[in-house]
C-alpha cells in the first residue's frame, strides 16, 4: 500500500507546545498532516511513479440513451485528464490507502466515428493486480466501466464547435486550435461568425461519441454495454457532458464575428468564452428558403413525393452552402431537384453541374435520366458558392 508519513502525531504535539510556550500571544496554526494518500475515496488514474492527486479522479458520468438523451450507468466513471508519459493503473483509494489496483494489456482499437480521421483509441481489459499500462503524454478522455472491466483512453487531438449557428452547420466542425498541460488547456479560433437563432455544441476529435455496445443495433440497455460521450452541451456558461443538456442556443439578433475559446482546468473543467470582435456580414442568401430535395420516377417517392436533403451548413471561407442526401436509391427513370415541395424553384439537366458518379446520367427533355448502369444507392451533396446563382450536385455511388 502507498503511504506518505509526514510527521508523527507525538512530534507535532511537542512542536505545538513549544511554539505556544514561546509565543503565548501569537495565533499560530500548525497543520500536523496525516498519513496516507491525500485524496478522497474513489477511483483514480494513478502513475506508478507518484501518488494520485485530485486531478486524476474518475467521477460518475452518463452515457447515451434512446432519442439523443442520456442515462446513468452503474459503475461508469470518466474524466478529462492530462497524462504525463509513464505507466499507469486504475486504483481505488479508501481511507487514504490503495485498496485495489487494476491493470492489463493495452490494444489500439479503430472506430470510424470521427469526421477528421481521429479514429483510434486505447482499450485495456482490466484485472485486479494487472500490469501497469504504458501511456504517452497527452490530454485524454479516460473512462472506466466497472461492469465490463474496461479502461478507455481517447487522446484529445482537437476541439471544435458544430451546429446550425456555426459556419459549418451540423455537417462540419469549426476547429479550435490549442493544447493542454497538467495545469490546464485552451483551444480557440478567431473570426468565427455565429448566427441566431441557431444552436451548437462543443465536441472533440470531430466525433459525438464512442460506441462500445455489444450490438450497435440492439439499443442502449445496460446489458448491451454503453456508448460514451465526446461532446459538451448545455450552455456556454455551464457545459455538460453529451446529452445531459440541450444544444447550446445562440440568440436571434446576436449575429456577430467572435473569437471562440474553450478553456479547461483540472479544478473547474471546461468553460467557453465568446468574445465579439466585429459585426456579422449581411446575409444575401437564406438557406432556409431553399429546402432542396430530389424527385422523379427514378426515386423512391416517384413524381409525387420529395426525398428531402439535409442542410449541412455554410462555409464562410468559401461562401459555400451545402445540402446532403445521405442515402438516395435511384432506379431507371428520371429525376429533378426542387425546393420546398414545390415546382416554383426546380433545376434539371443543364441547370445544375453534375459531378462524381454520373456517367450513366443523361438529358431527358430537361429531366436527368438514369440508365441501367446508374441504378444504385448514392450520397448526394448539393452546393452553391454564389448565393444560389449556380448549383453543383455531386453523386457518390455506394
Amino acid at each position: 500500500m502507498k503511504s506518505i508519513l509526514k510527521f508523527s502525531t507525538l512530534a507535532m504535539v511537542a512542536i505545538s507546545v513549544l511554539f505556544t510556550a514561546c509565543n503565548p500571544d501569537d495565533d499560530i496554526i500548525i497543520d500536523p498532516g496525516t498519513e496516507g494518500i491525500q485524496v478522497g475515496n474513489g477511483f483514480y488514474m494513478a502513475s506508478t511513479a507518484a501518488d494520485p492527486t485530485a486531478s486524476d479522479v474518475l467521477v460518475a458520468e452518463t452515457v447515451e440513451d434512446d432519442g439523443f438523451s442520456s442515462q446513468d450507468r452503474t459503475g461508469f466513471l470518466a474524466n478529462y485528464i492530462y497524462v504525463a508519459a509513464g505507466s499507469y493503473n486504475i486504483v481505488e483509494i479508501t481511507d487514504k490507502e490503495i485498496t485495489k489496483s487494476l491493470g492489463g494489456t493495452a490494444e489500439t482499437v479503430t472506430d470510424m466515428g470521427s469526421g477528421c480521421d481521429h479514429n483510434d483509441y486505447t482499450l485495456v481489459s482490466l484485472a485486479e493486480d494487472g500490469a501497469a499500462v504504458s501511456v504517452g503524454a497527452g490530454f485524454y478522455k479516460v473512462t472506466y466501466d466497472q461492469t465490463t472491466a474496461e479502461l478507455i483512453l481517447i487522446k484529445i487531438e482537437n476541439a471544435g464547435v458544430i451546429g446550425s449557428a456555426t459556419p459549418g452547420g451540423w455537417g462540419a466542425d469549426t476547429k479550435l486550435e490549442g493544447s493542454a498541460t497538467a495545469d490546464g488547456g485552451s483551444w480557440s479560433a478567431t473570426d468565427v461568425t455565429l448566427r441566431g437563432a441557431g444552436e451548437y455544441k462543443v465536441r472533440f476529435n470531430c466525433r459525438w461519441n464512442l460506441d462500445r455496445r455489444i450490438d450497435p443495433d440492439a439499443g442502449f440497455a445496460a446489458d448491451n454495454a454503453y456508448q460514451l460521450f465526446t461532446n459538451l452541451g448545455g450552455s456556454a456558461s455551464d457545459l455538460l457532458p453529451g446529452n445531459d443538456g440541450p444544444n447550446i442556443p445562440f440568440a436571434d439578433g446576436d449575429d456577430a464575428i467572435f473569437t471562440v475559446t474553450l478553456n479547461w482546468t483540472p479544478a473547474d473543467g471546461f468553460t467557453l468564452d465568446l468574445e465579439k470582435t466585429d459585426d456579422a456580414p449581411v446575409i444575401t442568401f437564406t438557406p432556409d428558403d431553399h429546402q432542396w430535395a430530389i424527385i422523379g420516377d427514378a426515386t423512391a417517392g416517384g413524381w409525387d413525393t420529395d426525398t428531402d436533403f439535409n442542410y449541412e451548413g455554410f462555409d464562410s471561407g468559401t461562401n459555400t452552402y451545402t445540402w446532403k442526401g445521405a442515402s438516395i436509391d435511384l432506379i431507371e427513370g428520371g429525376f429533378k431537384f426542387r425546393t420546398n415541395d414545390s415546382w416554383d424553384e426546380n433545376i434539371g439537366w443543364g441547370q445544375v453541374v453534375l459531378t462524381g458518379d454520373t456517367a450513366d446520367f443523361s438529358d431527358d427533355g430537361g429531366n436527368i435520366k438514369v440508365a441501367a448502369g446508374g441504378v444504385g444507392n448514392y450520397i448526394v451533396v448539393m452546393t452553391t458558392n454564389d448565393d444560389g446563382t449556380t448549383y453543383t450536385a455531386d453523386f457518390a455511388k455506394q
